[in-house]
């Protein structure tokens, strides 16, 4: 039996939702509270069920998620049996401080009642078949655990560690922005700046993702879960960074941070800005910052305040040759 992989419509949404359910055993309400009773699938609401694994949980969601998958040139893979799809993969071109030029692979899933039968690693290597004919040099991946199935799958298709991450957090404290740096609004017009910023921190997924999240976020859902969200650009002694604070899911005490800043970093600016960034997440009510970063980035963040608190999963990378 064959599998075929193909290159995914809006058509396959309510195939693409079969494949993402296959995997949830009982199904809950949520509030702003956190997760509440067992329900039935339908009886929640769309953002009930995002809660269990995002917009491919609910066609409707999904539905309005394929605008962000058509606006990021997301290519979203299918693999199917006999006709029927049983597996998907979203891959996405970037190019971005301070990965360079790369396919990365976004978001895999297999049918529960359809693995171990070669469904991941077809995709993969379509994925990798894309690669070649883009003429990008790796593709990059942010596995779910490294030790567990999702990094098993990838390093057996031939990936390897390629850095790790580093879940870091500081207490606000009382402090002040300084009079040097000027504050505005991020427009949603604004290109990525992500050639010419490097994301020191919030690695919850690469640059051009996280931007778009920022650029774009899912405003209902933010609502649903009482989230407050800060989106600004500072700008200090001619330099522009970008910064975005929102608050952590189930958590208004806690803050998650991304920060973009220019090229060659400055380590005197960078202190001032997260100095701004401090007292900003204290006038949010937020009383300590939690964010991710990688190896490269994690000594300047310590200069600033900011203490490891464990290792995370860490990003595979397979290597091409052209």
């Amino acid at each position: 039996m064959s599998i075929s992989v193909r290159v995914s419509t809006i058509n396959d949404i309510n195939a693409l939702v079969e494949v993402e359910c296959s995997d949830v055993e009982t199904w809950h309400h949520y509030s702003y509270k956190g997760r509440g009773e067992p329900a039935k699938y339908k009886e929640l609401t769309p953002l009930e069920r995002m809660m269990h694994g995002g917009p491919w949980m609910d066609r409707l969601e999904l539905a309005k998620y394929w605008r962000r998958i058509e606006r990021l040139g997301i290519i979203p893979l299918v693999a199917e049996l006999d006709e029927k799809i049983v597996g998907h993969l979203d891959v996405i071109f970037s190019d971005e401080l301070p990965l360079g030029s790369f396919l990365y692979l976004d978001v895999l899933k297999v049918h529960k009642a359809y693995r171990r039968r070669g469904v991941a690693r077809a995709l993969i290597q379509e994925a990798e078949r894309i690669a070649g004919d883009r003429k990008v040099i790796f593709m990059l991946v942010s596995p779910q655990e490294y030790d567990g199935p999702s990094g098993l799958t990838y390093r057996n298709c031939g990936f390897e560690k390629a850095f790790d991450t580093y879940d870091v957090e500081m207490v606000v404290g009382n402090t002040v922005i300084s009079q040097e740096i000027r504050l505005t609004p991020i427009t949603l017009a604004k290109e990525p700046p992500v050639k010419t910023h490097s994301m020191v921190c919030g690695w919850y997924n690469v640059s051009l993702k996280m931007w778009d999240n920022l650029a774009n976020p899912n405003l209902e859902l933010t609502r649903f879960l009482h989230e407050r969200q800060l989106a600004t650009s500072l700008l200090v002694e001619g330099n522009t960074y970008f910064l975005c604070i929102w608050s952590r899911l189930f958590d208004p005490t806690t803050g998650s941070i991304a920060l973009w800043a220019p090229e060659p970093l400055d380590k005197k600016e960078l202190k001032q800005v997260f100095q701004a960034c401090r007292a900003l997440a204290s006038c949010m009510g937020m009383e300590k910052i939690a964010t991710r970063t990688i190896e490269q980035y994690v000594l300047m963040l310590g200069d600033v305040d900011f203490k490891t608190k464990i290792k995370g999963e860490p990003y595979l990378i397979k290597k091409l040759v052209l």
